[in-house]
């Protein structure tokens, strides 16, 4: 079956195969997710993400979670991952998840968010939320020891999952040590002229079940005459995380401290 996702200057066509579609617990199969993904989104739509550029761009939610996850060890529920923007690399992402799951979601339910954006950034919508991040969200390496960027965009993806496994991540806790899994197709994919990027995607390290707690960006980019592959990371978990490439370390985050509404990554309270 083939998607095909459109918005203004561009469109994306690929395979549903492409991106991660895992299938989860029992939990995430029942009406009762159905139920609470409907809950979440209805939150989530009042909110729009504004990113602070020359001339402000309004961002809206994705209408759909780009991965659907549990992770039943830590007692996270009917977890969901959105993101604002749909041209190019998302604006912002966030992790939705039930703790202690009841019927209905009474208030906000658990969730962290990040910015994937090159700005600053704020929030409008009917819904109040004070963070405010004013350094970027994302700051891309250029990826060495990587094979130039395909011809044609189908190759380009598949360069993009064999340089995905390349990579490994773990986090510590509490002096306790995990190694993390890497979902093997990304959660989205995405282009844009506007920035030059080809192709690029999101990859999801997690734990236990499907949950993400890393999030691996590559795009193969083209600039003036050159094609190249940048990449970076963004935590979505206050624990300590480390990625490696090949072996090397290429991106670390400490444990994350004091919430503050001008990190660009941020606990949303109830």
């Amino acid at each position: 079956m083939i998607a095909l996702y459109s918005h203004v200057g561009i469109s994306t066509i690929f395979a549903e195969d492409d991106v991660q579609n895992i299938a989860g617990s029992d939990e995430l199969k029942s009406e009762t997710h159905a139920a609470v993904v409907a809950e979440m989104k209805r939150l989530l739509d009042g909110i729009k993400i504004i990113r602070q550029t020359a001339e402000p761009v309004v961002e809206e939610l994705v209408p759909e979670p780009i991965l659907n996850w549990d992770d039943l060890a830590r007692g996270h529920h009917h977890g969901t991952l959105w993101v604002w923007g749909g041209k190019g690399r998302p604006a912002a992402i966030i992790e939705v998840y039930t703790t202690v799951f009841e019927k209905k979601i009474k208030g906000w339910p658990g969730n962290v968010v990040h910015s994937l954006a090159p700005e600053g950034l704020r929030t409008a919508g009917t819904r109040k939320w004070d963070w405010a991040p004013d350094d970027p969200g994302f700051k891309p390496e250029r990826l060495l020891d990587a094979p130039a960027p395909a011809a044609t965009s189908k190759l380009r993806r598949l360069q993009m999952r064999t340089l995905a496994k390349r990579f490994s991540s773990n986090e510590t806790w509490n002096a306790s040590r995990t190694e993390l899994r890497l979902l093997p197709s990304p959660v989205r994919l995405y282009d844009s002229d506007d920035t030059g990027t080809l192709d690029g995607g999101l990859f999801a390290f997690v734990h236990g079940g499907t949950n993400p707690e890393v999030i691996l960006i590559i795009e193969a980019i083209q600039r003036d005459t050159e094609n190249f592959w940048q990449f970076g990371c963004v935590r979505l978990g206050h624990a300590q995380v480390q990625v490696l490439f090949d072996d090397r370390e290429v991106w670390v985050a400490e444990r994350y401290g004091e919430n503050d509404r001008k990190s660009p990554y941020y606990t949303l309270l109830p």
